[in-house]
């Protein structure tokens, strides 16, 4: 009554309107999964004094979302951003950045466990193997990389990974710590990746070999990823559909 000028209504005090508006307003500085049971207790209690009410929706806590991918442009700009780079050293990290994230969809934090070793130069292009804890997987390069990925090897000491050495405990933010110090406008590794993942869809990659590319079982991401794939023309789009190739 006195913060709120509510009346001692249970209909209102306990209704779902009031407890939504709690939970998605108040108490801003606690994590979505203490709201979240904050309003789950609060919503058991609202159920037997107000039951007519619980057929309404609640505003969601936590909507997903996905970085959005860079444009052509601005991957163009990004390109002249790791050339801008003041050391030898800052334009190589750079440089691979965009070229394992945008190139070959890695996760920031397996930047450093690419080594020399794992970066196969044939007559098919290049292949990019990521060899992590949990998983082994083979990428290949995308065409437009190829020619910064062979700089890189030519120009990266042998001993080490071709990020160079890492002095932390983690690989956690270790783009963001990087980009934080360099020259102009740099990119996020995340949504470099979602670049590489929107471009694989936009030409029609078969949706198992994009996972198993990627690294993963499944994309949660997958709806918010497409809507920045641009649709398909008529004929394209009734020609692929159409395929005249048989099981």
């Amino acid at each position: 009554m006195r913060d709120k000028g509510l009346p001692l209504d249970p209909e209102i005090i306990w209704g779902v309107r009031t407890i939504d508006k709690y939970t998605t307003s108040a108490n801003q500085q606690l994590s979505e999964g203490t709201r979240r049971n904050y309003r789950g207790l609060l919503m058991r209690i609202s159920e037997v004094l107000v039951p007519d009410q619980h057929p309404k929706r609640t505003t969601p806590l936590n909507k997903k979302h996905a970085a959005e991918p860079y444009t052509r442009g601005e991957m163009a700009a990004f390109r002249d951003w790791a050339a801008s780079q003041l050391t030898a050293a800052k334009r190589d990290r750079a440089m691979l950045m965009l070229v394992l994230c945008a190139g070959a969809g890695v996760r920031p934090s397996e930047i450093p466990l690419i080594h020399h070793e794992h970066v196969s130069v044939d007559d098919d292009g290049i292949l990019i193997t990521v060899d992590s804890e949990t998983e082994s997987r083979d990428i290949p390069l995308l065409f437009e990389w190829e020619e910064w990925m062979t700089v890189l090897l030519e120009r990266r000491p042998t001993d080490e990974s071709l990020w160079g050495r890492v002095n932390r405990r983690t690989t956690h933010n270790l783009t963001s710590s990087f980009t934080e110090n360099t020259y102009g406008r740099p990119p996020r590794a995340d949504r470099l990746r979602h670049t590489w993942l929107a471009h694989h869809l936009t030409v029609g990659i078969p949706m198992k070999e994009l996972l198993r590319a990627a690294g993963v079982a499944k994309m949660d991401h997958l709806p918010q990823l497409l809507e920045h794939v641009a649709a398909r023309d008529e004929a394209d789009y009734r020609r692929i559909l159409r395929s005249e190739t048989t099981a």
